[in-house]
């Protein structure tokens, strides 16, 4: 196994200043990324903290229409649910929601959570890696929709690029597979409040017992946006 890349911090008093910072982080990567090959893949969360670095990442000035957004997650609901990523992603990010960029949707595969995520995976396996992965990551350090205990997502095999999700006393959801997750160029976490702090040292500290751990042992490394509240 190689060996963990570095884990760069970067700390800032708000979320909106982390938020911000996080936009023109990935805005310089994209650039580069299209100037290289053209198009961009870009994995983001859903939930509510990353509501601000979507907004800012869509005010910046790219060629939108050659990059690929897809949720590292979704919950197995209609799109248009409350509790849909993708709702949350398509109104924050303008791009998207102007029709300027594309979206890889994790919705419209079925009723059966296992056979639809098979068909996700399918698709997912004819893309290219992810260029930019933006991750959350739960109290409980879980990562898009890979839980502590969710050992059948945990333990997918290489070859599944996404897995369907079936975390103790929460609705199912089809979550990015570990290897898809951890095989990204780059991939930065954004994360607000002490008890994430200490989340991710305890993690730090002991990779294995917590699914963001994926993330820590990369050899490629990972970025820590973390906001103080």
């Amino acid at each position: 196994m190689s060996a963990a890349g570095p884990v760069a911090w970067h700390r800032f008093e708000t979320l909106s200043d982390a938020s911000e910072a996080l936009a023109e982080a990935v805005a310089i990567r994209l650039r580069a990324a299209l100037a290289e090959r053209g198009s961009a893949l870009i994995a983001v969360p859903g939930g509510t903290t990353p509501a601000r670095f979507l907004a800012a990442l869509g005010e910046r000035d790219l060629a939108w229409d050659k990059v690929t957004l897809l949720p590292t997650d979704e919950r197995f609901v209609s799109p248009d649910d409350a509790a849909s990523n993708e709702r949350m992603i398509r109104a924050a990010f303008a791009p998207l929601n102007k029709g300027r960029a594309r979206f890889l949707s994790f919705h419209g595969h079925g009723d059966d959570l296992d056979a639809a995520a098979r068909v996700l995976s399918s698709q997912l396996a004819a893309l290219p890696p992810i260029d930019i992965l933006i991750s959350g990551m739960g109290a409980d350090g879980h990562i898009a929709s890979l839980f502590p205990g969710d050992d059948a997502a945990l333990a997918a095999p290489d070859p599944v690029q996404a897995v369907a999700a079936r975390p103790a006393g929460l609705p199912p959801r089809i979550s990015l597979s570990p290897a898809r997750l951890a095989a990204s160029g780059w991939a930065a976490l954004l994360v607000a409040g002490p008890d994430k702090a200490e989340t991710l040292a305890s993690a730090q500290a002991l990779p294995a017992a917590f699914p963001v751990g994926l993330l820590l042992g990369r050899p490629q490394g990972l970025d820590v946006y973390w906001a103080k509240a």
